[in-house]
């Protein structure tokens, strides 16, 4: 056996196996590539009853990941406790909250989630329950924060610090536990760095929404 026919003979474990057939005439060419992994040899072959020429070339293949480990790997969680992994999502916990809030909105918002046993008020942008094709701002009522809350809600915290008026800042209320006022993702790029302030509807009782701009200007939801 000569040098060259010792190369072709070389068997790898694993291996890709791309076969390309030309046929005679131009207009009728096609091409197949097929990954396996048994041992196979290099070979070239001339058939000559279809009058095609088949050039068969083999290289080392890495394995490809399974399904389950290419879920493994883009879960953030670990499949065996559940718990987040080492390079789960984390939040960057900003310098001072998204939005600012009366004394007269912090103090309802206390009363209520009192009164109701609640974990928190959320802020909300969306279509209008009273008018057609209007959008408007709302409350809602947290009773679970783990399944009502989604990753992108941003909590303002309902605190103030020992002098009674400013605001606790993020820094110290990201992670507290305590019931907070949380903007939803959707309002969030509508409310950013306005105030927010609130009116009781005597009527009805329901908390109503007034956000104000940097300019002091109210916020029209439909603008």
């Amino acid at each position: 056996m000569n040098n060259a026919s010792s190369i072709m003979m070389q068997s790898i474990t694993k291996r890709c196996s791309i076969l390309i057939s030309a046929s005679i005439a131009p207009s009728k060419i096609s091409s197949t590539i097929r990954c396996t992994s048994s041992i196979a040899i290099s070979s070239w072959e001339r058939t000559s009853h279809s009058k095609r020429v088949h050039y068969y070339c083999h290289a080392p293949l890495h394995p490809l990941p399974t399904i389950a480990a290419r879920q493994l790997q883009s879960s953030p969680f670990s499949s065996s406790s559940g718990k987040p992994t080492k390079n789960a999502k984390k939040k960057m916990i900003p310098r001072k909250a998204a939005l600012h809030l009366t004394p007269k909105a912090r103090e309802i918002f206390r009363k209520l989630i009192e009164a109701t046993g609640s974990e928190g008020i959320k802020l909300k942008y969306e279509m209008s329950s009273q008018h057609a094709l209007r959008m408007a701002f709302k409350f809602d009522l947290i009773k679970d924060a783990k399944t009502e809350l989604s990753f992108d809600d941003e909590g303002v915290s309902l605190e103030v610090l020992d002098d009674g008026v400013t605001p606790k800042p993020p820094a110290e209320s990201w992670n507290d536990n305590l019931p907070k006022l949380y903007i939803d993702s959707g309002a969030f790029m509508k409310v950013l760095g306005g105030k927010l302030d609130v009116k009781v509807n005597p009527e009805t009782g329901d908390i109503i929404p007034l956000l104000f701009d940097r300019e002091g200007n109210e916020m029209d939801p439909n603008a």
